[in-house]
């Protein structure tokens, strides 16, 4: 509780403010620089820059990465960077002005957790070992991660599709295969 009361006293910038929606609420945020910052709202990961002369209002770029596209999060501070590993694509890689404050890793953790319902290590037909996950998305709709299409051996694709209809008749749950 403790966190939280201290989280409702953070003052975010009123430039980084007008960028975002009523419905983000920000739970933490550092500056990466004088006009970028890393925000963590309930939803998503968001980095702000908000151009040369400070103002979200005319020039901004909003990147949004919903919690269900991160993998984890890593702050490395020897050499004072913040990883953002995604489920697809190239990490980002962020060396903010100053380290995260008291709890700001815990939250993105606790975010993370929040979006992963299910989790298991399989081996597959193929002898191929891989981490199936159901992912919440923004909406609350649950679907599989790595998705069964990424998959090009027919027997994997099978074995995965049996393993989440037992998945859903267990958990209770209805699971998008497919992308």
């Amino acid at each position: 509780m403790a966190i939280f009361s201290r989280l409702r006293r953070k003052t975010v910038p009123a430039a980084v403010k007008s960028c975002l929606t009523s419905s983000d609420r920000v739970f933490e945020f550092l500056s990466i620089d004088s006009n970028r910052f890393l925000l963590v709202t309930m939803r998503a990961l968001f980095v702000i820059d908000c151009g040369e002369n400070g103002g979200c209002e005319s020039e901004a770029q909003v990147q949004r990465y919903g919690w269900y596209q991160i993998a984890n999060a890593r702050w490395d501070s020897e050499n004072g960077t913040l990883r953002i590993v995604f489920h697809e694509g190239e990490d980002l890689l962020i060396s903010p002005a100053q380290a995260p404050g008291y709890g700001f890793m815990d939250i993105i953790r606790e975010a993370l957790s929040e979006t992963q319902v299910f989790a298991t290590p399989l081996q597959l037909p193929s002898r191929q070992r891989v981490t199936a996950q159901i992912l919440r998305d923004d909406n609350r709709n649950l679907y599989l991660y790595p998705p069964i299409s990424s998959f090009e051996n027919y027997a994997d694709q099978q074995y995965l599709c049996s393993a989440v209809c037992e998945w859903e008749q267990k958990l209770g749950v209805t699971v998008r295969f497919e992308d």
